[in-house]
């Protein structure tokens, strides 16, 4: 009875002792990762320092970048300080507006006051680009002939002169029919230049007439008014007197044609 007591009062004293145990190694393992888990502490905490100073250098060179991409968003406001100046009133062109010397801004100067309101027909043709009058005139000088020459040399009055041939010979002469051409031979003469027909040497006064009564409508009458307006279209200036001549000139060519042509 006391031997049969005694054995589980051993096996308890065993397994305390080996409770004990387990706890004792329980206690040493968890000391030990404890102390484990700190050096990895303090090598992770060492790692990231030393790490971290290329780290910044690297980060300082992408702030030198910064720098630059500031000096060029500089660059970018000196490129739009192209505005007005101290002395101007900030105000841009106005296309086709008045200008301040009264040239008309934009507008071409057919297309300004100060041009007489008349008929003008065949002759509108004179607000053509100046490119358009510039080729008419080289082909007209292209087209030339030794007749055409003879003609224009003719006194405007008296037999055989160029009223009388084209009152009484249109048939047999040859001139420039083309509002365009005659034009813009008038342009260059009313400019104060010379013709360019080679060999043409009458005085301007005459070949202005013969190219503007030409020019015109046969059935349109040519006036004072009629002259100025394409003057200021070609942005010359003619005094009353001259511009009065003119017409008076040009209006008896007009008649030629018209009696001549029919």
């Amino acid at each position: 009875m006391h031997s049969t007591l005694k054995i589980p009062t051993l096996k308890q004293a065993v397994s305390s002792l080996a409770i004990c145990a387990l706890l004792a190694g329980g206690v040493g393992l968890a000391t030990s990762n404890a102390f484990v888990g700190a050096a990895w502490a303090d090598d992770d905490a060492e790692g990231p320092k030393k790490d971290d100073a290329p780290g910044n250098q690297g980060g300082q060179g992408q702030g030198s970048k910064g720098n630059q991409g500031g000096q060029g968003n500089q660059g970018g406001q000196g490129a739009g300080q192209g505005g007005p100046g101290e002395d101007s009133d900030g105000k841009g062109p106005q296309a086709g507006g008045p200008s301040d010397d009264g040239s008309g801004g934009g507008k071409p100067a057919w297309a300004q006051e100060g041009i007489p309101e008349v008929e003008l027909g065949r002759l509108s043709v004179a607000r053509s680009p100046d490119h358009v009058l510039e080729r008419a005139l080289e082909e007209s000088v292209v087209n030339l002939t030794q007749d055409m020459v003879d003609f224009y040399n003719l006194p405007l009055d008296g037999a055989g002169g160029i009223i009388d041939e084209l009152s009484n010979n249109w048939d047999n002469i040859t001139i420039y029919d083309s509002p365009l051409q005659n034009l813009a031979l008038l342009e260059e003469l009313l400019a104060g230049g010379t013709t360019s027909l080679t060999g043409v040497t009458n005085d301007n006064d005459t070949l202005m007439a013969v190219f503007l009564g030409v020019a015109s409508d046969k059935n349109v009458p040519i006036s004072t008014d009629t002259v100025i307006a394409l003057a200021t279209i070609f942005g010359e200036t003619i005094s009353n007197a001259d511009a009065e001549d003119l017409a008076v000139a040009a209006e008896a060519v007009r008649i030629a044609v018209l009696a001549g042509h029919g």
